[in-house]
């Protein structure tokens, strides 16, 4: 759970990665043209060009990936949910304070928040109303939203589909251990990983299981570009999958750390771990362009952006820079704003 708190994080812009088109999703950093937002204890906003820190907003509270709605940010806190203006930094308005929440997935104007009390609530931004609320057994983390359908789970070992309007239960999937975090939609289903190193692709229609791939250590949430998985291990090998099938398509291995979440940007796979490492590969078979080691090491996933890395040092936080030569790539026309730095 620790790890989790400071950043199982994963890479996503203002668009879905799969699914649906109009869904966003937590993350960490967070990346827009001017501006690359960070959470850890506390929320800071980065000037994207210069570095600078321009403010930092909720310092001390336990703060989990921002997620940017219009001109605000959402992020879940360890009292309740925040939402912070964007531009100034300061809160607009908090609810559930009485209960630690995760960051929410958002589709329209619906705020879906989970929370460690094993409440998910469908929450209107405009108005603060409350549409429903379901409870659970444990906690649950953020829900995956694909073709009309919430898949959510957490603590309790299971996957459950929900109805998003109503919040009325669909199906029920055993998964016999808890998640290890979220679950992704993706194009091609919803996939998630469990604690007994198995990673899940599942119906969201109806809860079946598509394929599974079962591995002797635990992986963290999968990122999920196009018609491909990545899946990060803790002990440093970063897999390729196809989501259809679940025929591996590369592996590559960064050293013997735990892999932070793996990012999609500018149509490339970027790994990392907690010791600096980087290495930016290929989405075709892992192959590595290039391999550098950062120092300050990241403290959240390092991020490529037009031609610079870009990763969130601590103390301090800093966000720190270094130019990067990468081979011109053609998939760029392929990938799309999910997969871009933008």
């Amino acid at each position: 759970m620790g790890r989790l708190i400071a950043g199982i994080l994963l890479l996503t812009c203002l668009a879905a990665r799969g699914g649906q088109a109009d869904v966003r999703y937590p993350a960490n950093p967070v990346v827009t043209p001017t501006a690359v937002f960070a959470s850890h204890d506390g929320v800071v906003r980065f000037d994207r060009d210069g570095g600078a820190a321009i403010w930092r907003s909720l310092a001390g509270e336990q703060t989990f990936e921002p997620v940017p709605v219009g001109e605000r940010l959402l992020v879940g806190t360890s009292a309740g949910l925040v939402a912070l203006d964007a531009v100034s930094g300061d809160p607009v308005w908090r609810r559930f304070a009485g209960t630690s929440v995760f960051s929410p997935t958002v589709a329209g104007e619906v705020a879906y928040v989970a929370g460690r009390d094993g409440s998910l609530r469908a929450l209107d931004i405009a108005t603060g109303e409350v549409r429903w609320q379901r409870r659970f057994t444990g906690w649950v983390y953020p829900p995956a939203l694909h073709g009309g359908v919430l898949v959510t789970g957490g603590q309790a070992a299971e996957l459950v589909g929900l109805d998003p309007q109503s919040g009325e239960e669909r199906w029920r999937r055993s998964l016999g251990q808890e998640l290890v975090y979220r679950p992704v939609a993706g194009r091609h289903g919803v996939f998630v990983t469990t604690f007994a190193g198995i990673l899940w692709a599942i119906d969201p229609a109806d809860g079946e299981v598509r394929w599974l791939h079962r591995d002797d250590v635990v992986s963290d949430s999968p990122s999920v570009v196009g018609d491909e998985l990545y899946l990060p291990r803790f002990d440093g090998l970063v897999q390729g999958f196809d989501q259809a099938s679940g025929e591996g398509i590369g592996r590559y291995r960064l050293g013997s750390d735990a892999l932070m979440p793996v990012s999609t940007d500018e149509g490339y796979v970027v790994a990392s771990d907690g010791a600096g490492r980087v290495a930016v590969l290929k989405r075709q078979g892992l192959v590595p362009t290039s391999k550098v080691e950062l120092s300050p090491a990241p403290s959240l996933p390092p991020r490529l952006c037009a031609g610079h890395l870009l990763w969130v040092t601590e103390p301090g936080p800093r966000l720190e820079s270094r130019p990067l030569s990468v081979p011109n790539h053609d998939e760029m026309s392929e990938v799309g704003e999910t997969a871009r730095c933008r």
